[in-house]
């Protein structure tokens, strides 16, 4: 009965020992794991977005290279950089016994050339070695961004102008944002009118239905004093306006009218100051003969 103990005791044993060395020799899948912090970046078209990508590769025995890559929508520019931002890179080797993962900076940029659409535009970025791969999806999350420019054609804010008749500004309006813009409209603030009549501040085209990022469109202010204007300068405010644009305060000119009179009236006053100096010249002559 002893014997029988013993023998089944050094059978328990040695099974024991043979899963203990089953156990201690297996070793943990091979894989790698990404993450990043920030998938979704937003902004206008003409930046940058930028991801920080951690790579955490385990299971392995040594250091092993993994492949690189991007890719998202048509035309936009993608590139991988080392996690300095200064380096580009395909590859990164990564160490298996280390207790922290290794970073890299995705940089993206969205073809603003082709105004593409507000939305979300998905990139993904893949770590590949072998069979052992992973990808995550990154977004870079388009929003419009609205504004304008105006400039007259000289570069000058000056113009000349005569009582009674019309004088036209030519003006340059240049979409400077990221999204097409809708109804731009003009309007004035000019000075005030002499015997109930008024300046006029008209324009043509009087709006803009359409503008699309970078385009540029021209038109013209006609400015008309009226014709009892007295000679000299005047202010007049043109301003420009769109509903989409309401972060910054949209563009006006500041424009000085430099007013003659009408050649006629000029003679008129001239000939008025001859018959008053020739009324004097005579009544200084009757009274020198008394």
């Amino acid at each position: 009965m002893a014997f029988l103990s013993l023998v089944v005791a050094m059978f328990c044993g040695l099974i024991g020992q043979s899963v203990m060395a089953q156990t201690s020799g297996q070793t943990s899948e091979e894989k790698i794991e990404l993450n990043v912090q920030y998938p979704i970046r937003p902004g206008s078209a003409d930046i940058t977005f930028d991801f920080n990508v951690d790579l955490q590769y385990s299971g392995g025995n040594k250091p092993r290279t993994f492949e690189l890559s991007a890719t998202g929508p048509r035309d936009w520019a993608m590139q991988i950089l080392d996690s300095s931002g200064q380096k580009q890179i395909s590859a990164i080797s990564l160490d298996p016994s280390k207790t922290y993962p290794d970073t890299v900076l995705v940089v993206v940029g969205a073809p603003y050339w082709l105004s593409p659409e507000p939305g979300d535009y998905t990139i993904k970025f893949k770590a590949a070695s072998g069979n052992i791969t992973s990808s995550f999806d990154l977004v870079a999350r388009i929003t419009a961004r609205y504004g304008f420019s105006v400039a007259t054609e000289t570069g000058q804010l000056n113009i000349k102008a005569t009582a009674g008749k019309e004088s036209r500004l030519g003006i340059a309006i240049t979409n400077s944002g990221t999204a097409a813009l809708k109804q731009i409209t003009f309007s004035s603030t000019k000075p005030t009118g002499i015997a109930n009549e008024q300046w006029s501040v008209t324009f043509k085209p009087d709006k803009i239905e359409n503008l699309n990022p970078g385009d540029k469109r021209e038109l013209e202010a006609v400015i008309k004093p009226p014709s009892k204007t007295i000679a000299g300068d005047y202010m007049t405010t043109l301003e420009f306006n769109s509903d989409q644009v309401t972060t910054t305060q949209p563009p006006s000119l500041e424009i000085r009218v430099t007013v003659s009179t009408p050649t006629k009236w000029g003679w008129i006053g001239a000939g008025i100051v001859l018959a008053v100096i020739a009324g004097l010249v005579v009544a200084f002559r009757r009274l020198g003969r008394r």
